[in-house]
């Protein structure tokens, strides 16, 4: 939801990472983080730079999020994701191939989905 933007403000770590049903080993992104600068984002440490532009939403009570890159491999894409945030804990579930926000915090293999875990880094 809209009000969940001042919260979102800062850095963050992924900590926790599944794709296609599958954990992916933290040693692999050991630098990857999430930055949050108003309603604009930069993600980096995960092979590429992507940047663009965070929008809240909110449907049927879910909180979800649209990710527009404007910069990076996935400049004129968008990406949806289901998201909850709890401190400094942030869950979401991220499409990758541009479709709807998932229903539910789960991967399957060939889904297309990111499960990620971040943490705010202080």
């Amino acid at each position: 939801m809209a009000n969940d933007l001042p919260a979102l403000q800062g850095r963050w770590k992924v900590a926790d990472l599944e794709v296609g049903g599958a954990k992916m080993p933290t040693s692999m992104f050991p630098n990857a983080e999430v930055r949050v600068d108003g309603d604009r984002f930069t993600s980096t440490g995960m092979g590429s730079v992507y940047e663009g532009k965070l929008t809240l939403l909110e449907r049927s009570g879910a909180k979800t999020f649209s990710l527009a890159f404007t910069q990076g491999p996935e400049a004129g894409n968008a990406n949806h994701a289901l998201y909850e945030l709890s401190g400094d804990v942030w869950r979401l579930c991220l499409d990758m191939k541009g479709g709807p926000a998932p229903q539910t915090f789960a991967t399957t293999p060939a889904d297309g989905y990111a499960l990620e875990t971040l943490i705010r880094i202080l």
